[in-house]
């Protein structure tokens, strides 16, 4: 049971990883530089489930962190707790739970709301009403942007403590 869910942790750990560094560097910045052709992809991206499938693995990847550490430290164990290696483990932890509220609750709902409105503003015509959604888009998207390196931060912290807690102490 403990190598299945090491196994799942790391493996949905670098997927996750993986598809925040691919946002922040380039899906991000292309919808943005696309304008509306841009929210259309977002859209579509909505649809098909990926901001869904990002927040699963997000959870996945925090539950079984959780019975990861339960399983390092005894059972929560105060002593085993207090260890280096388990303050390390926890302090990664601990910003990878952060991460996986704060890119579902900023990141995932902000682009959630960019794909409904641009697919409310396609097929419109030009004019202000037009505009105003574009205008709400571009808001969204700066905070997306903003919410992403934030998550991709917390992630990064919590990849390097993961990658070194079995060495130190």
């Amino acid at each position: 049971m403990f190598l299945t869910m090491r196994a799942a942790h790391v493996l949905l750990a670098a997927i996750w990883f993986g598809a925040v560094t691919a946002n922040v560097f380039f899906v991000i910045p292309a919808i943005q530089e696309a304008k509306s052709a841009g929210g259309q992809v977002m859209g579509i991206l909505t649809r098909r489930g990926y901001i869904t499938f990002l927040q699963a693995v997000s959870g996945i990847v925090t539950l079984t962190g959780f019975y990861l550490y339960y399983h390092l430290t005894q059972g929560f164990d105060p002593i085993v707790s207090g260890s280096m290696p388990a303050r390390v483990f926890g302090a990664g932890g601990v910003a990878g739970f952060i991460a996986s509220f704060v890119g579902p609750m900023f990141v995932g709902r902000n682009m959630k709301k960019i794909g409904q409105l641009m697919t409310k503003a396609s097929p419109m015509p030009d004019g202000p009403e037009k505009g105003a959604l574009l205008a709400q888009v571009e808001g969204l998207r700066a905070q997306a942007g903003l919410w992403s390196k934030i998550t991709l931060a917390l992630m990064t912290i919590a990849l390097l403590t993961m990658s070194v807690g079995h060495y130190v102490g």
